[in-house]
């Protein structure tokens, strides 16, 4: 006798909503990965064009381009003087919100006002090319989750997911770091220790084939291809870093704030003008604290970096990070953890006494410290020392990752909303949340974008 016909499962449904979810998780990613090359090479001849004109280009990271610089000074020093100029103009350029506003709105399946992603993207490149010490991942990560937010309202039937497949497909390429950026992709959203179950498979999928796609350009090399090992004897002085990076991280974001509340008194044009006059005297005075620093965290693990020009290096980073959170500069602040921190690690590295360990496990553990300080992402950082220097490092980076989260106050644009989406009856990641957009941000009338992610 024939058996009856077998009714459709609720696992059928779900192995039928994976595949096209996966094909198209794979598209976004690749598709953004290849705009973000694109966008990458524009960063590069802009910044090689501002460079010949003031007479500086920074040294890039080992794994894009290498540790080559150029200085020469401004040929007519007051040339210098254009660049609080031309962070006043570029101040126009942004919108009033930030990376994880953008996120939150695609999250939430509501496109922003205006035209707020190439606008962030336009402001964030044209500032990041000026010297600006903020990340490249700022633009990046705009760039993919505005291609994954489009392709989720032209494709609706795949469920949703494709924003963080594009998200993580920009900051994977960013990093040189697919896994540690799709991890940042579903870790950015929440302070507390939360991730989208649904939108961890599209990231890790989008960001894997970004990465085969960007990497066809740039090469597949970690940017900091630090390889060391350390045993477990290393696991207290990996506390050890962890504090020091807490406290750190908690200064210049606190600091951050406080000054924020000082200038806001001022125009917003006049705010960015004040990073890049204090950029322009940095021209001047110390061009190695101008740009990203991830080339200057290389450099610093090697004797070719004396103790006190590392010394004074990290406190002129510091200052400059310092001023561009107060005046909500464009850009990422994710690379400025990692560097802070890598030079803080490289720093301890001189010391004498029992902290001697190798230099680049010491900076990789500090860069991540302080990136899961800052993000609220200690899976991400975690995994981002794993993919640069190997998974012998990690008797270093785990305390040191764990501790700086603990200790680090953790601010957000958006944290009440952030927090409610998460505590919502519904699973957040199967239930879209149906709350109203979040409310601009007191610049954002005047079209201005917040770095803060």
């Amino acid at each position: 006798m024939r058996p009856p016909p077998r009714l459709p499962t609720l696992l059928d449904e779900g192995v039928r909503q994976t595949g096209p979810l996966i094909l198209y998780s794979a598209f976004t990613g690749a598709l953004a990965g290849l705009l973000v090359a694109l966008l990458s090479l524009g960063l590069k001849a802009l910044s090689a064009f501002f460079g010949t004109l003031l007479g500086y280009l920074p040294p890039e990271a080992p794994g894009e381009g290498g540790l080559l610089q150029a200085f020469t000074g401004p040929p007519f020093w007051p040339l210098a003087l254009l660049l609080p100029l031309l962070f006043a103009l570029t101040s126009f350029l942004g919108t009033g919100q930030g990376l994880s506003a953008l996120l939150l709105h695609a999250r939430i399946g509501r496109p922003p006002r205006g035209q707020a992603h190439p606008r962030a993207v336009l402001g964030g490149v044209a500032q990041i090319a000026l010297y600006s010490p903020m990340g490249r991942e700022g633009p990046f990560g705009v760039l993919g989750l505005w291609l994954g937010s489009a392709l989720d309202r032209r494709f609706p039937r795949v469920g949703g997911g494709l924003a963080f497949a594009g998200l993580a497909a920009g900051l994977g390429a960013a990093f040189h770091a697919p896994v540690a950026g799709a991890l940042l992709a579903t870790e950015i959203l929440y302070r507390s220790l939360l991730l989208e179950a649904r939108a961890l498979t599209p990231a890790l999928i989008g960001a894997l084939s970004g990465f085969a796609v960007y990497g066809a350009f740039f090469g597949y090399t970690p940017l900091l291809p630090f390889r060391a090992e350390v045993d477990l004897a290393a696991t207290p002085w990996g506390g050890v870093v962890g504090l020091l990076a807490a406290a750190l991280a908690t200064l210049w974001l606190e600091g951050g704030r406080l000054l924020e509340g000082y200038v806001k008194r001022l125009a917003f044009p006049l705010r960015h003008a004040l990073l890049g006059l204090a950029l322009a005297l940095a021209l001047l005075l110390l061009p190695e604290a101008l740009g990203s620093g991830l080339g200057w965290v290389a450099v610093a693990a090697t004797p070719l970096l004396s103790t006190p020009a590392l010394l004074y290096l990290l406190l002129a980073k510091f200052l400059l990070l310092l001023l561009a959170q107060g005046v909500r500069a464009y850009g990422g602040p994710y690379t400025p953890a990692l560097v802070l921190g890598g030079l803080l690690g490289a720093l301890l590295a001189r010391l004498p006494g029992p902290l001697a360990l190798p230099p680049e496990a010491l900076a990789l553990a500090g860069g991540a410290a302080l990136l899961a300080g800052v993000a609220r992402a200690p899976f991400a950082a975690t995994l981002l020392a794993a993919e640069w220097g190997g998974y012998a490092t990690l008797p270093l980076v785990i305390p040191a990752v764990l501790l700086a989260y603990v200790l680090t106050p953790a601010h957000a644009l958006e944290g009440g909303l952030k927090e409610a989406l998460a505590t919502q009856e519904a699973t957040p990641s199967e239930t879209p949340p149906q709350t109203p957009p979040p409310p601009p941000a007191p610049e954002a009338d005047a079209g201005r974008e917040s770095p803060r992610a």
